[in-house]
């Protein structure tokens, strides 16, 4: 098996080219690479407010659990009133509805 030593104008050309081409897909993916890291950023800003935001929904789903439950007592202590001259018979309403004091 023979191998050609001789270099020719073709040859060099088409070393040329493959270089060249190699040159631009680097400096095409560094950009690429950078453009990537921006948008990664950004995406990271946004989850981070989302974050926030569901931590806020989770203290206001807590204060509506409070405010329920509250209501709900209110609502016991309002029936237990309403119930309280029926059980015991020491309550009687006067003339405008309310229990005296």
């Amino acid at each position: 098996m023979i191998i050609e030593q001789t270099i020719t104008y073709g040859n060099l050309v088409e070393i040329f080219a493959i270089v060249s081409g190699g040159v631009t897909v680097f400096a095409t993916l560094k950009s690429t690479v950078a453009n990537v890291k921006t948008e990664v950023a950004a995406m990271q800003v946004e989850i981070k407010k989302l974050g926030e935001i569901l931590v806020a929904q989770a203290d206001i789903r807590g204060e509506l659990k409070g405010l329920g439950a509250r209501a709900d007592r209110n609502e016991q202590d309002i029936r237990d009133l309403q119930h309280a001259g029926i059980r015991n018979g020491s309550y009687t309403r006067s003339i405008d509805g309310e229990y005296p004091r």
